[in-house]
């Protein structure tokens, strides 16, 4: 009869490193290709109060809101503003969310232009619960800013119970307090953390100028991590579709701390939108020198100046999302297919031999990781 230990001496036969990690498994890809399938468009009253008019698919695609841009190196998702009419009823634009949720997950945000940096302006990247009793179930600000804002902004929203420490990361804290009724916090702040001040390619005209770049949301239960990668720094395993956080060096913003994740974060979808004034980029108005020199308020300036906005818009590549696998085996060096189907062979062997319980499990468990890997490398089935 077979012992356990069997298992291990055919694996350790092998000159391959082996090692049993938490993979990073693609399970959504949002691209040109399927994006106006994947969202829905949100056509109602701004909860925000801004000065805004968000449009339905059909309009969006009408006015030229909405388009696939085939004029860069990769196709990308076009979503802009009117930026042609005086409208008192505010400014046309998009709102759209994901039909999917999420709980935890690495969310990958290839963005090549953005609408930030311009007065009167309040675009957002984010991840909001489908609860719909705000901020039930979370909200987590990936990619925020209003104004002529030059750096990103990174907020979590919560109800009581939820603060983070002020270290593991490189950006800067504003307010260390996620509930939105925080004692000594502005109402809905949140816990905020702001990029670098001395890196200003990560919001608005400045990243543009660079050709966009990346952000990455890493959400689990332990804590919520932000990093941002300017276009020409992005690493190869995210290139490459196989991303490892573990790589990436310290993160611009790391939510941990006094918060248990799954008490205030779950069921989540990604949204992007692009507001005017309203409770951050109108409250803030008399904030900027540059903005209050163009207009008396935010709503005079975005009503009486359509054509400011031509630059408001995204361009966005596509939207990632990882979830982590369960002990998925990796294994490098040349020859992997050769290896695993002996090894497939030798455990069929064993399976043959009457072994004991723990060996056949372990057999079984080893089989299904060779067979899982084999397919996803293209070097066909183990019979």
């Amino acid at each position: 009869m077979y012992k356990a230990s069997a298992v291990a001496t055919i694996l350790a036969s092998t000159s391959f490193v082996r090692t049993t990690t938490a993979a990073y498994n693609l399970a959504d890809s949002y691209t040109a290709s399927n994006w106006f399938d994947s969202f829905l468009f949100w056509d109602q009253k701004d909860p925000t109060n801004g000065f805004v008019q968000y449009t339905d698919l059909a309009s969006a695609a009408k006015s030229g809101l909405i388009a696939v841009d085939n004029s860069g190196s990769a196709p990308a998702i076009y979503m802009g503003v009117d930026y042609t009419t005086k409208d008192p009823a505010g400014r046309a634009s998009v709102r759209i969310s994901s039909k999917k949720s999420y709980n935890y997950g690495l969310f990958i945000f290839d963005i090549e232009h953005n609408p930030g940096s311009i007065c009167g302006t309040w675009p957002a990247a984010w991840l909001l619960s489908d609860s719909g009793k705000w901020p039930v179930g979370g909200e987590i600000d990936v990619f925020e800013g209003a104004n002529d804002d030059k750096d990103n902004k990174m907020t979590l929203h919560t109800t009581p119970g939820c603060t983070i420490q002020k270290a593991g990361f490189s950006g800067k804290v504003e307010t260390p307090n996620c509930d939105v009724n925080a004692e000594g916090q502005g109402k809905n702040m949140g816990c905020g953390i702001s990029h670098p001040i001395r890196n200003s390619q990560s919001f608005g005209q400045g990243m543009n100028k660079v050709g966009g770049g990346v952000y990455a949301t890493l959400w689990t239960k332990q804590d919520i991590s932000i990093y941002h990668f300017t276009r020409s720094a992005i690493p190869a395993d995210i290139t490459n579709g196989q991303p490892d956080p573990a790589k990436w060096g310290m993160p611009v913003a790391k939510f941990a701390g006094g918060c248990k994740i799954d008490e205030h974060f779950h069921n989540l979808n990604i949204i992007f939108n692009t507001a005017f004034c309203g409770d951050w980029a109108g409250a803030a108005w008399n904030q900027s020198a540059t903005c209050m020199k163009k207009a008396p308020t935010c709503q005079q300036y975005v009503q009486n100046n359509p054509e400011a906005f031509k630059d408001a818009f995204w361009l966005i590549r596509s939207v990632k999302v990882y979830q982590q696998g369960e002990g998925n085996m990796k294994l490098m060096g040349r020859g992997f297919g050769d290896w695993a189907k002996k090894t497939w062979k030798k455990f069929n062997d064993m399976l043959g031999g009457n072994p004991d319980e723990g060996t056949a499990n372990e057999v079984h468990a080893w089989r299904r990781s060779i067979k899982e890997t084999l397919d996803k490398r293209g070097f066909g089935d183990c019979k």
